[in-house]
């Protein structure tokens, strides 16, 4: 800093300034200590920064997969949002392991982030007590019931599972499964209750008719394992809780000849961009994402303490599939 200080013919406090925001600095000075600091390649040292003025301009996020469209496209909004209000990220995937996400929660806050957004429900319970005694904004995405007392922006799963079927029930399929996962998720535990109530009330329920992944997470794999177990149920319309699960499902459907969607329909959860451009295309039901981002940048730039929850409604999305 001195270096630059010299370079730029100011003091080093006006170096500090500038670089913190912490001072009313002219234009012309400002320019000065820039063009110094781009000569030296001057690297601030931003531990330090952030010890003395309690601030990061980092935000972290917790997601469960990074290998999954949903969530990397989800932190690819998040970050471009906060990046043009001069904060970066840091970003852990958790693959639902309860350990790793506390093991992650806990490394993030000892960088002192100015904020975390998590983009589920964790799954160890222990998190959420850390998450609000963590003296900086949280802010939880389908977080369900256990978010309470964090800004929480849920969906409302039951409605759009309960209207994926009600469309499949008004085209005149009577044997409609479902695909879930074994997990104790909130928002898949509320898609299989929409499914349910729906069929319930046609009188079209069997438990047979459903079935689940191997854990919590959206795999492709499991999907074309699932599509041999299906073929053998001679449904003719499948509710699938995830569109990479639903994608596997179709590729076994349509390597066994089976006609899509005249013999059997299928639609899937989140609309992923691989929904669109899979072929045939994936009916889905859509998640309000990029409404869900900034409700996360929001809130967890938002200095005051009030906590906000609010549930969106999903939209249903028909392609090629129905």
């Amino acid at each position: 800093m001195k270096d630059v200080a010299a370079l730029a013919g100011v003091t080093q406090p006006t170096v500090s300034y500038v670089i913190n925001g912490t001072a009313t600095i002219s234009e012309e000075v400002k320019e000065k200590v820039n063009r110094a600091i781009k000569e030296l390649n001057y690297e601030p040292n931003y531990t330090a920064r952030a010890l003395k003025t309690n601030r990061s301009e980092i935000i972290g996020i917790l997601i469960p997969d990074i290998s999954n469209e949903y969530y990397s496209r989800m932190v690819s909004l998040i970050s471009t949002m906060l990046r043009k209000r001069g904060y970066t990220t840091m970003v852990s995937s958790t693959n639902y392991e309860k350990d790793t996400e506390m093991d992650s929660l806990r490394k993030m806050l000892t960088y002192n982030v100015d904020g975390m957004i998590v983009a589920y429900q964790l799954l160890n319970e222990e998190c959420w007590k850390v998450l609000k005694d963590a003296g900086c904004n949280g802010v939880v995405l389908e977080g369900g019931s256990a978010a309470e007392g964090l800004s929480c922006m849920n969906t409302d799963n039951f409605y759009g599972a309960y209207e994926a079927v009600k469309f499949l029930q008004k085209q005149g399929r009577k044997y409609i499964a479902y695909v879930g996962q074994h997990t104790e998720l909130e928002a898949i535990r509320d898609r299989f209750q929409g499914y349910q109530k729906a069929m319930e009330e046609e009188g079209m329920y069997d438990p047979k008719l459903v079935c689940d992944t191997e854990g919590p997470g959206d795999k492709w794999q499991e999907g074309i394992h699932l599509g041999k177990k299906l073929l053998r149920f001679g449904a003719d319309g499948i509710l699938v809780s995830s569109d990479i699960v639903a994608a596997g499902i179709l590729k076994t459907f349509l390597n066994a000849g089976k006609k899509v969607p005249e013999e059997v329909a299928v639609i899937g959860y989140d609309d992923v961009p691989l929904a669109e451009v899979f072929v045939p295309a994936l009916s889905t039901v859509a998640q309000p994402i990029q409404e869900m981002c900034q409700f996360a940048v929001e809130r967890v730039l938002d200095k005051r303490s009030e906590r906000k929850t609010e549930v969106l409604k999903p939209k249903l999305i028909l392609r090629e599939t129905t």
